[in-house]
């Protein structure tokens, strides 16, 4: 009697579940996990528009003469799909990045002082979106990018600035909830 009533539950729900599966909204929001390591959200405005805003951070404590080191980055995107084929989506994301840093040398090494640093830049990139399921979807992108520092040693009193550009890249997933 159990395994009739079993068989009958698991027939419903093959029967129900797709059925209740393709009557779904797609979803308008995820939350993303990339590489190089970031963490954000990604909002699809419409169907052919994304906003993916996220955020990076590290901190470093070090023993002896290296000092500490922490650092906190803004990254602003914009997804605009070029071409679906069946589960995969192509897009051209511009992007703007902002990283904060800062460091503190001990007086072992050199005079103590501190090293703060902004970096500005941009990247232009082309990715491709693949969702084997409604709520989950893997990204990778490759591009072009350029960032502009200045950072700032109160030790020496010293302002170094620099501008650094070339190929980035990067993968991620997305969770729809």
């Amino acid at each position: 009697m159990c395994l009739r009533r079993f068989l009958a539950l698991c027939s419903t729900l093959v029967v129900c579940v797709p059925a209740l599966a393709g009557a779904q909204d797609t979803r308008k929001i995820g939350i993303t996990m990339g590489y190089p390591a970031s963490v954000g959200i990604v909002w699809h405005a419409t169907d052919s528009v994304a906003i993916r805003p996220a955020i990076t951070f590290s901190q470093t404590s070090n023993e002896g003469t290296a000092g500490d080191f922490s650092s906190f980055g803004l990254d602003l995107g914009a997804l605009f799909y070029v071409k679906k084929y069946d589960d995969v989506r192509t897009y051209i994301t511009p992007r703007f990045t902002y990283t904060h840093s800062s460091s503190s040398v001990p007086s072992t090494v050199l005079p103590s002082g501190d090293l703060t640093s902004n970096m500005t830049g941009g990247v232009g990139a082309f990715g491709a979106q693949f969702a084997p399921s409604p709520r989950f979807s893997v990204y990778g992108e490759v591009g072009i990018g350029f960032s502009h520092r200045t950072s700032e040693i109160t030790v020496f009193g010293a302002s170094l600035k620099g501008t650094t550009w070339g190929t980035v890249a990067g993968v991620g997933i997305v969770f729809y909830p």
